[in-house]
């Protein structure tokens, strides 16, 4: 159901990301059993401390019907000093791994990683059905009826975040939109639950769906709502007001992996607010700009925020972006959290004064 498909390659070796190469060259859906890829490689390696990054670059053969594919190899480090990858990294590697075998023409490569109760919401309010659809083969018919509503030109995974059994990411779309012929440049936000080296969950929600089909999301706007009034507290210097609107029995995690664990890990509206106090100790912000935000079913939301700050730590100035998900109770509070910044774009070491991390 792809028109065109892009892969993220490095320059050299050095490990900085590029804007995507693109491969003309139609992709079957699910329903189709072929494979056009000549050849493909991967190489993960286990020192990335927060995220694990899949890089493979594309050319057309002599051959105007097949893509060969190469993965970039990443030098080599020292095994003995090489720790284990944490489960988050193996999931990142996981869901890294099932849409490459997709996009490579190998539906029934991503289809063996999906569990046989999956579960979720993908392009719902696009696509019939997508909002709650249960088991593998509603999954599969889901994504096989794809190319009767959506032309699509551009798919780009970037952001990639894990934490406790989810892998979190965002998706930057282009396509036709068939039912008005109209081209659509967005942003999705996407929730994949692993386990056991199996995707459980998977919730892939478009942004501005009422922008595209004229009709709202079929997802309770509430969560988002509420988020965003306590998001203008907090904006407005009253982080009181933002406290408001947490639930006594907080929990999650905010800006893991850079920030010592005992205070990025909270269980508690009190242990949360001591965080908010002492975030100013490691960072200085210029800038906390809220935006994608979509709803998800299960009292769930999803959006991103891009900031620029010093990490005082070392001085460094850091632009990234964050990817964060929020549930509320019934209460209308609140209950869970997670804030999560690529913990490598601000700890490693660099000579820019400058750090960007836009994947």
């Amino acid at each position: 159901w792809f028109d065109l498909i892009t892969f993220p390659f490095r320059d050299g070796g050095r490990g900085v990301a590029h804007r995507s190469r693109v491969a003309h060259r139609k992709i079957p859906n699910f329903h189709e059993n072929r494979s056009i890829a000549s050849a493909t490689s991967f190489s993960v390696p286990c020192s990335i401390t927060n995220q694990i990054r899949l890089s493979v670059t594309s050319s057309f053969s002599t051959s105007p019907t097949s893509i060969i594919m190469s993965a970039t190899t990443a030098p080599q480090l020292n095994t003995a000093a090489t720790k284990q990858p944490t489960l988050q990294q193996s999931n990142i590697a996981r869901v890294q791994a099932l849409v490459a075998e997709f996009q490579a023409g190998r539906p029934e490569g991503y289809l063996a990683g999906v569990h046989e109760n999956i579960h979720g919401s993908v392009l719902g309010g696009l696509i019939p059905g997508g909002d709650d659809y249960r088991g593998k083969a509603a999954f599969q018919e889901l994504m096989g009826s794809m190319d009767q509503y959506m032309e699509v030109s551009k798919f780009e995974p970037k952001n990639w975040r894990a934490v406790n059994d989810d892998v979190l990411f965002n998706v930057d779309w282009a396509f036709v939109w068939i039912p008005t012929g109209k081209l659509i440049e967005t942003t999705a936000l996407v929730r994949k639950v692993v386990r056991d080296g199996m995707i459980c969950e998977k919730y892939h929600c478009i942004c501005d769906v009422e922008a595209i089909t004229g009709q709202p999301s079929p997802h309770d706007a509430t969560p988002v709502e509420r988020v965003q009034e306590l998001l203008a507290e907090y904006g407005a210097g009253r982080p009181e007001g933002y406290l408001a609107g947490v639930s006594d029995d907080f929990s999650g995690s905010v800006l893991q992996g850079w920030v010592p664990d005992e205070m990025a890990r909270f269980n508690s509206k009190e242990d949360f607010g001591k965080l908010m106090g002492e975030m100013e100790q490691y960072m200085e912000v210029t800038k906390f700009e809220p935006c994608n935000f979509v709803a998800m079913p299960n009292n769930d939301m999803m959006f991103n925020v891009n900031w620029c700050f010093t990490y005082k730590s070392t001085g460094k100035v850091v632009e990234t972006t964050a990817v964060v998900r929020k549930v509320l109770d019934k209460d209308n509070n609140l209950c869970e959290k997670y804030h999560m910044v690529d913990a490598d774009c601000v700890l490693e070491e660099s000579p820019r004064d400058v750090v960007a991390a836009a994947h």
